[in-house]
């Protein structure tokens, strides 16, 4: 049971809708999590190619990148726990179907993109709808907290899902993974039924189409949203993208499916560090150099994973993966908080789902780095994208907004 002085860290807690809700995050990111080990391992058995895994990163992404913006316009528009039921309900049907496909050995490579695909097509809704979905769960003073707790779920689930999934692998394979991952939306489902969740004054003056542009226009109207949007874009495709090639990482340092957990659960180690440690710097005053740097270095440190595996170096390349991850969060996570906290409430919904592309990005890459090195090698295609998000990075100090971000408010570098 909570303590008080945990309520009084995190004051979300205290709200009953909110824990229930958060309970539930825990179980369908989990399976989220688990399901992406699962189509990876699959893939990687069925075919061990490097342009399979990318098709499979395309069909993840495409789907949710274009929905991500309609989902934006969505959450702002309708009931977000209608939303959520239906997105959840979809998910169990679409992974059960998987299960039974895998479990029957009649599951083809098609049968994993369409899903894939489907998946990825709810999801492009089922984001934008948490990401704008506190003010309808707790008041306005517990609002960051709520954002906190939320980013407690994802993180620690980067580290425990994946290393959890390579064991289950090993030991029972990718149906049983698949069939956890069923039970874990299954759960959220349910979960949301006992929610009464008050919901916040719905956007309808307007067409979806002006509130699309609306959200749109202000990213690209205001510095901060437009240089944090932009290069977290670009760290997702270029960058973070590698972990969509870990199967092939793996092979190449001659390593099993335990192995391949801990390779992601690597990423997920360092994040949840990263996220830690970025608590005590997040009121820096030269705080758009510690994300810019951040950023950087963690490309840099994801080359040096990829220079490890390329000659065969197990637990090197693992440090670095934990490195990387832990530098990354100190932009990811300040990005994110800048933008939460400047955002208006009535574009909430639409500038945080297109923020939420990002994630999107990072299968999609999977296919750049897989055609990159189909004519090549991994260690070219990674180096080829660390440098390209390198070069945008170094440009965005030229922006006179994120130089001054930690100095002054976010709506004075906006002025």
């Amino acid at each position: 049971m909570a303590t008080p002085r945990l309520y009084r860290r995190f004051p979300a807690l205290l709200y009953p809708s909110f824990r229930r809700y958060w309970y539930g995050s825990f179980a369908s990111v989990s399976a989220s999590n688990l399901l992406y080990v699962g189509q990876l391992w699959l893939i990687e058995e069925m075919t061990g190619s490097e342009i399979n895994l990318g098709v499979l990163g395309a069909m993840m992404a495409v789907p949710g990148i274009v929905m991500n913006l309609v989902g934006g316009v969505i959450a702002d528009r309708m009931n977000k726990r209608t939303l959520l039921l239906c997105t959840s309900l979809c998910n169990t049907v679409l992974v059960g179907l998987l299960t039974i496909l895998d479990v029957t050995d009649i599951v083809r490579v098609w049968h994993v993109y369409t899903i894939a695909a489907a998946f990825s097509f709810i999801t492009g809704i089922d984001w934008p709808v948490r990401a704008s979905i506190y003010p309808s769960l707790v008041r306005r003073p517990s609002y960051l907290s709520a954002v906190s707790l939320n980013a407690f779920v994802w993180q620690s689930n980067r580290m425990l899902g994946p290393a959890v999934g390579g064991l289950i692998l090993w030991l029972g394979g990718t149906s049983v993974v698949f069939s956890i991952c069923t039970i874990g939306f299954l759960l959220m489902f349910f979960i949301l039924l006992t929610i009464p969740m008050h919901d916040s004054e719905h956007s309808t003056k307007t067409s979806a189409w002006q509130e699309l542009r609306d959200g749109v226009r202000f990213i690209l109207i205001n510095p901060i949203f437009r240089w944090l949007t932009l290069l977290t874009f670009l760290g997702m495709f270029f960058v973070q993208s590698y972990v969509q090639q870990m199967s092939r990482f793996t092979a190449l340092l001659g390593q099993g499916e335990f192995e391949f957990g801990l390779l992601l659960a690597a990423g997920g180690l360092g994040a949840v560090i990263g996220t830690i440690i970025v608590g005590s710097i997040r009121r820096h005053k030269r705080l758009g150099y510690v994300m810019l740097g951040g950023g950087i270095t963690s490309a840099a440190a994801t080359f040096a994973f990829a220079l490890a595996a390329s000659n065969q170096q197990f637990y090197l390349a693992l440090t670095c993966a934990v490195v990387g991850a832990l530098l990354a969060t100190f932009f990811l996570i300040n990005a994110m908080t800048t933008m939460q906290l400047a955002v208006p409430h009535h574009l909430r919904g639409r500038v945080m789902g297109i923020n939420t592309i990002g994630f999107n990005l990072v299968p999609l890459g999977g296919l750049f780095l897989g055609l990159v090195a189909d004519r090549s090698s991994l260690l070219i295609a990674v180096g080829v994208g660390v440098a390209v998000y390198s070069v945008f990075a170094v440009l965005s100090l030229f922006s006179i907004s994120l130089r001054r971000l930690g100095r002054t408010t976010i709506r004075e570098v906006q002025a």
